[in-house]
């Protein structure tokens, strides 16, 4: 009995050991591993020096353009400042070509997002501004604009800021932000705004996603407007 329980105690293990399966692992040489992280850095260090490449050409392709006088800086050409600092001594007629120029090159139009036109002499919107159908945001703060254009703001479908503060504006005239469905804020503070049109803000200007409107500090005595908006 004793000979037969060993025997059994054998053969249990003997079939235990053929049941059994071994994890084998899988060696990866170092010379792979240390191939395949270079790599990787390589392709990382490429993609860095297209994006700093990418961002010098552009700073240097708005220096070589932007106006004498003046500074100008840009973001990835989606979003472009131009300032002149409120030097006396810049033309206004010839800045607003020279801005016709820069604003009409391959560089920016059909590019532009978000616009800075700020402390210049300019009395009027550069023609080229109202091309720009792709900008959301449009800033021309201090200068000497005496009016907004007609048929200009109308043609920016996507603005949703507007700001012409601390200007020389006297009067919005009916249409002049006629169809400017996504446009939220408007600022005029600071202007000369003594008239306003009666379809300005009326159902009829389509206005329909204005939340704020700032007007203070200008010369007005009444307004009507034809909704409820936050009114400064």
């Amino acid at each position: 009995m004793r000979l037969h329980c060993t025997v059994q105690c054998r053969d249990r293990r003997i079939k235990s050991r053929r049941n059994t399966v071994r994890p084998v692992a899988r060696l990866i040489p170092v010379e792979s591993q240390s191939y395949t992280n270079t790599t990787k850095m390589w392709t990382l260090l490429l993609f860095l020096f297209a994006q700093f490449t990418y961002g010098v050409t552009s700073n240097a392709d708005i220096w070589t353009h932007c106006p004498p006088k003046c500074r100008c800086k840009t973001m990835n050409y989606t979003g472009l400042t131009v300032d002149c600092l409120r030097r006396p001594y810049v033309d206004s007629k010839q800045l607003s070509d020279q801005l016709d120029s820069m604003l009409s090159s391959n560089m920016t139009h059909g590019n532009l997002m978000y616009l800075k036109i700020i402390n210049s002499p300019l009395t009027h919107v550069p023609r080229s501004v109202c091309r720009l159908t792709t900008l959301t945001h449009l800033y021309l703060d201090n200068n000497r604009l005496t009016r907004l254009p007609d048929n200009c703001l109308t043609n920016l479908s996507n603005l949703v800021w507007f700001s012409a503060y601390n200007n020389a504006i006297d009067t919005l005239q009916d249409g002049v932000l006629y169809g400017l469905t996504n446009l939220q804020h408007l600022n005029l503070n600071r202007n000369l705004l003594s008239s306003i049109g009666l379809s300005v803000f009326a159902t009829s200007s389509n206005l329909s996603s204005l939340l704020e409107i700032n007007l203070s500090e200008n010369n007005l005595t009444s307004l009507r407007l034809s909704r409820t908006v936050g009114l400064c």
